[in-house]
């Protein structure tokens, strides 16, 4: 599966000198969400952990520890971090993983997934940043958008 947009391009989109771990959103998400994330995750065949990395993720998100993490592998070499916090649907990422298309094409497959399970779209902004996305998967049309 590809990305529709370029690795290269979306290296540039996140500038010079960029925070190493951009916020991910699925935005206008809730607590109510994560069921349905938990179960496309455990559909999805990836690696799935707690954030030790090595124990397996329960089958939802009441199975964790209080403020517990977790981590999805969409594709080898790339760790995805996942924050069940009642109020959204959030994750990062580590740019320094993304090294290729490869890796770069295993990221969006993941945003669409969770794209297209909770119909909303899905954002990743500069790291700490609250301003306008730098990549975004809009559901409505099952494209992506660089800034």
């Amino acid at each position: 599966m590809t990305s529709d947009f370029d690795w290269a391009h979306f290296r540039r989109a996140f500038g010079e000198d960029p925070g190493v771990l951009p916020d991910g959103e699925v935005l206008g998400s809730t607590e109510h969400d994560w069921d349905a994330v938990f179960a496309m995750l455990h559909r999805s065949g990836w690696k799935l952990t707690t954030s030790d990395g090595h124990s397996p993720l329960p089958h939802n998100r009441r199975g964790l520890a209080e403020l517990e993490s977790f981590a999805v592998w969409p594709v080898d070499g790339v760790r995805v971090n996942f924050f069940p916090v009642p109020d959204a649907v959030f994750f990062d990422v580590d740019l320094r993983e993304l090294v290729n298309q490869t890796t770069v094409d295993g990221l969006a497959h993941l945003m669409r997934k969770l794209g297209t399970t909770l119909r909303r779209d899905v954002v990743i902004r500069e790291e700490g940043a609250g301003g306008a996305p730098v990549l975004r998967y809009t559901v409505a049309t099952d494209q992506f958008s660089l800034s």
